[in-house]
C-alpha cells in the first residue's frame, strides 16, 4: 500500500498542472508586453532626436483608436489629438533622452496592466526640462497582439512646475518662434 501510495504522490508531482501551464503563459505574455513596451519608448526616444520615425505608425502600432490617453494636466485626449501633439513637438525639441524604470506588469488572460516611471529630459528654447512621469497602460490582447486601450500619466510637483515656467515664457514670448507645450494649451 505504501508503494502504491509514493509511485501515486510521484506521479502527481512529476505531472505539470494547469497553473504551471497558466503561469508559463502568463510569463511569456508579460515578455511579449514588456518587449512591446521597449520598443514604443525606443521609437519615440528616435522620433526625438530627429530620426525619420512615423510616430503616427508608432502610435497605430501601440495604441488601439479608440484609446484615450489621460494627460498629467489633467485632461483626455483621443489618439488623433496626441498624434498631432506629437508631431508638434518633434523638432522643436533638443538634447532629447528617455528611459523608464520600475517596469512592473500583471496578466490576467486576455487583459493586463503594466506600470513604470518615464524619465525624460530635453531642452526647448534653451530651458532644460527633467520630467517624472509615473505611468500606467491597460492592455487587450486583441486578434493576438498586446495594444493599450488605456493610457494614463501623472508628473512629480517640479516637472509640472518646469512645465508651467515654459508655457509662461512661450506665452510671453509668442510670435517668437516659441513652443506650444501640453500646459499653455490649457491656460
Amino acid at each position: 500500500m505504501k508503494t502504491i501510495l509514493v509511485v501515486s504522490l510521484v506521479a502527481l508531482l512529476g505531472c505539470p498542472s494547469k497553473n504551471t501551464d497558466e503561469r508559463e503563459e502568463a510569463k511569456k505574455d508579460r515578455g511579449e508586453i514588456e518587449r512591446r513596451i521597449s520598443q514604443y519608448h525606443d521609437g519615440i526616444r528616435r522620433a526625438f532626436r530627429g530620426e525619420e520615425v512615423s510616430t503616427d505608425k508608432l502610435l497605430d502600432e501601440f495604441f488601439v483608436r479608440s484609446v484615450y490617453y489621460v494627460t498629467y494636466w489633467g485632461s483626455t485626449e483621443p489618439l488623433d489629438s496626441t498624434k498631432a501633439r506629437l508631431k508638434r513637438f518633434v523638432g522643436k525639441v533638443s538634447n532629447f533622452d528617455s528611459r523608464y524604470e520600475g517596469l512592473f506588469v500583471k496578466v490576467y488572460g486576455d487583459g493586463a496592466y503594466a506600470f513604470l516611471i518615464q524619465r525624460q529630459n530635453y531642452s526647448v528654447n534653451g530651458k532644460t526640462i527633467d520630467e517624472y512621469l509615473p505611468t500606467t497602460y491597460v492592455f487587450e490582447r486583441r486578434d493576438g497582439i498586446w495594444m493599450v486601450v488605456h493610457a494614463q500619466r501623472s508628473a512629480d510637483f517640479q516637472t509640472i512646475q518646469q512645465q508651467l515656467e515654459l508655457s509662461r515664457t512661450a506665452i510671453t514670448s509668442a510670435g517668437k518662434g516659441s513652443v506650444d507645450t501640453p500646459l499653455q494649451q490649457r491656460l
